[in-house]
């Protein structure tokens, strides 16, 4: 099996992908290959609207070119931009952390939380939990009060803001599955968890970017397609331009 890791962002990523990929291993099946592409044109990070459509349309146009030579695409952000409209193309089964996240954490627990990065992330969970009709469920959604390029190099902080943010959801909240809202947080999931078990604070903690690329492994092993049926003269339609 080969999956394709997507990174629908233009921030550096070069020195992350050793790392990504020894964290995957330890989850995915020893015969998937993981592959990496980036987008070449777009925002650093994405945290509002107009950066996930815009470096959702990038995103497209990269799996346009190369979803064919792939088993399953993973697009790496947790506002899954480009997943649905890369679903439309049906080339080949597409998934993001968002959703899949989402619907993990449902399996676990009735009332399940998301920690984001900051305020703004607030509005942006609220928005997408309303799109895929799971606004109910998400009973709580609360910042670290970082942004995107401080979740890596802030890492004592960012722990120091996780423990007390966990323990509220569960103590306060009865919340006992919260979905970690950015997939930079990968790197300190264990550290997370084991500080989680040592304060005796019960939840699981769902890093989203492992969890959608074990779903992805599943459904491609199980032969499941996810592609959206639309109309295949609207798929292969060319793009063009008024000229004036």
């Amino acid at each position: 099996m080969k999956l394709l890791f997507l990174i629908p962002v233009t921030a550096e990523y070069e020195r992350k992908k050793n790392e990504i990929k020894t964290y995957l291993q330890r989850y995915l099946n020893p015969d998937t290959v993981v592959e990496f592409a980036q987008i070449s044109e777009g925002f650093r990070s994405i945290e509002s609207d107009l950066q996930g459509v815009y470096n959702g349309w990038q995103t497209v146009n990269v799996i346009k070119e190369l979803g064919r030579s792939y088993d399953g695409v993973y697009i790496n952000c947790f506002d899954d931009p480009g997943v649905s409209p890369c679903r439309e193309l049906g080339i080949v089964p597409v998934i993001g952390p968002y959703q899949a996240a989402i619907h993990s954490a449902l399996v676990i627990a009735d009332k399940i939380g998301i920690i984001t990065t900051d305020t703004a992330g607030i509005i942006h969970e609220e928005r997408k939990a309303k799109q895929i009709g799971m606004r109910e469920n998400i009973a709580s959604i609360i910042p670290v009060d970082l942004e995107v390029d401080d979740i890596r190099e802030k890492s004592e902080l960012l722990i120091d803001r996780l423990i007390p943010v966990c323990r509220r959801m569960s103590e306060e909240q009865g919340i006992k599955a919260i979905c970690l809202g950015c997939t930079g947080m990968f790197y300190i999931a264990d550290i997370l968890n084991e500080k989680l078990k040592q304060e005796q604070i019960n939840v699981t903690v769902i890093e989203p970017m492992v969890n959608a690329m074990k779903f992805l492994e599943t459904m491609v092993m199980l032969k499941y397609d996810n592609s959206v049926s639309v109309n295949p003269d609207i798929r292969s339609a060319e793009i063009s331009c008024i000229k004036r």
